[in-house]
């Protein structure tokens, strides 16, 4: 009887155990993550079960130096790249969607077929893992990429229209920082006013040098020299905090002016 009763409160007590927290990260191309990925290799550490999920395989992304031509032979390199870089992060085995790479905003028929088969694929997740955590490019898509826009666009989208209270935080670059201490790939971001990114979420320096050792493999689309250079570019701006703006607010009034 004792064997039996001891047996009852070990599987009650396995039963309650508090899941693993989960984070999921979407983006638009295999290489999009290393904006986060200090704080993705922070929370994997910790025993966080960190996602990437990307709409495409950045078939269209072709660097002359790679010597690898866009299609489906770029596609293939670019997949094995982000599988590299997640492990390396200590994140699960990335998702893809398999969208074609710059066709997210296509006149198609009907209307917003490829962004809408992105925001089905992003709830499909959100019923699946239940993150507590989604990441994802803010509506300037970092630079301007009509792909990053449209991610973002795909996962608010998904978010808004789930009953589930998820936590969505756009990563962005504060305006002043940016201004002050961008240099390389950085020049072509657009700044946030500080203001806005009430998130900020501290790295290490073994943090960063985990995001840089994922950063190596995506060999396809960055020179060696950038590889060496271009995390150092983040840290300047971030500082050793990536900075994110959350999409909701939970202000209540009965006027548009709070």
């Amino acid at each position: 009887m004792r064997l039996l009763v001891c047996f009852f409160l070990l599987s009650q007590l396995a039963f309650a155990a508090p899941k693993h927290k989960v984070i999921l990260g979407v983006f638009a191309h295999p290489d999009d993550e290393i904006m986060v990925g200090a704080v993705l290799a922070r929370y994997a550490k910790q025993g966080v079960d960190v996602y990437i999920a990307y709409a495409t395989d950045g078939q269209r992304g072709a660097k002359p130096f790679s010597g690898i031509p866009n299609g489906e032979q770029l596609g293939k390199a670019r997949r094995e790249e982000a599988v590299c870089a997640s492990q390396r992060l200590g994140a699960k085995s990335p998702i893809f969607f398999g969208l074609m790479d710059g066709d997210l905003g296509a006149m198609t028929s009907p209307i917003g077929k490829n962004t809408e088969a992105a925001v089905d694929q992003v709830k499909q997740l959100l019923d699946r893992l239940h993150p507590d955590a989604i990441v994802t490019w803010g509506p300037d898509g970092g630079y301007g990429h009509p792909d990053h826009r449209l991610v973002s666009d795909a996962v608010t989208q998904a978010v808004q229209a789930s009953p589930e209270p998820y936590r969505l935080l756009y990563v962005e670059l504060e305006a002043n920082s940016l201004k002050k201490n961008a240099k390389g790939f950085l020049k072509e971001f657009y700044g946030t006013e500080a203001r806005y990114l009430t998130v900020r979420v501290p790295y290490t320096p073994a943090d960063l040098k985990i995001a840089n050792d994922s950063f190596q493999c995506h060999a396809s689309q960055y020179t060696p020299e950038e590889r060496q250079e271009d995390m150092g570019f983040l840290d300047l701006v971030y500082q050793g905090r990536i900075t994110f703006r959350p999409w909701f607010g939970d202000q209540k009034s009965d006027s548009l002016f709070y």
